[in-house]
């Protein structure tokens, strides 16, 4: 994740995301972690050596609900521009006891990132929106850095919360992660720009459905993240693939 507003969030990122008891959060990420390892489930096979490389890893969170479901056989990487949220997700592990995960602190948008890997099958991942806190100037790299480390054998991954429907779905979304983001201004949930900020210094930007596929050049169509919100079934984010896994 990028910026010194999510070394502020690192010690809230926790109990905002992954341990929120709000259901909109906690039944977002249960579903997100569900589609992404039956995905995974379809690629990965015992004749290759496969990684799942998590982008803008945070906390760990989603490596670590991974191979509590794919288990070892799998090696897993998460990259993160925060060193805090790193030293937490290393913290984690050690208490874990797992040699399968790895963190580092690493810029994701660097065009070298793929001296890091070895000649495994890699499914790269970036989860949760943090696509929207890519810096727009890195944004072509970043998606390249995907695309890239994904080869022809590979997959591109990305969970992103529904910008097609912002005005409804941004609030419900942060206003329950209200104690790690620390301020909800009055103008904070910009439509005409499809992005959440404050001012505090964090910006995250939304997209589209055809966004978010025009950046990966993928022409599948995403699974939908649905969650009860007052007894309706509503689309609050999906899971895109570059290709058919």
């Amino acid at each position: 994740m990028f910026g010194e507003a999510w070394d502020d969030m690192s010690s809230e990122y926790d109990g905002s995301v992954e341990n929120n008891p709000d259901h909109v959060i906690s039944n977002f990420i249960e579903q997100e972690i569900q589609i992404t390892s039956e995905i995974c489930k379809k690629i990965i096979g015992p004749e290759k050596k496969f990684t799942i490389i998590d982008l803008g890893s945070g906390t760990g969170r989603v490596l670590f609900a991974l191979q509590k479901i794919l288990g070892d056989s799998v090696s897993y990487c998460g990259l993160d521009a925060s060193k805090p949220m790193v030293e937490l997700s290393n913290m984690k592990k050690s208490q874990l006891d797992l040699d399968s995960i790895s963190f580092f602190h690493y810029d994701v948008t660097n065009p070298k990132i793929d001296e890091l890997f070895d000649d495994s099958i890699k499914i790269v991942m970036c989860m949760y929106n943090t696509i929207g806190v890519i810096p727009a100037e890195k944004r072509k790299q970043f998606f390249e850095n995907i695309m890239n480390l994904a080869g022809k054998d590979g997959l591109g991954l990305i969970s992103a919360f529904n910008g097609n429907d912002f005005s409804f779905v941004a609030p419900k979304i942060y206003h329950p992660m209200k104690k790690m983001v620390k301020r909800i201004d009055d103008d904070s949930f910009d439509e005409k720009k499809v992005a959440f900020r404050n001012s505090l210094g964090y910006y995250s930007q939304w997209f589209t459905k055809s966004q978010i596929n025009e950046f990966l050049g993928s022409t599948v169509e995403p699974i939908p993240i649905t969650v009860d919100v007052d007894g309706n079934s509503k689309t609050m984010g999906h899971v895109f693939t570059n290709r058919q896994p």
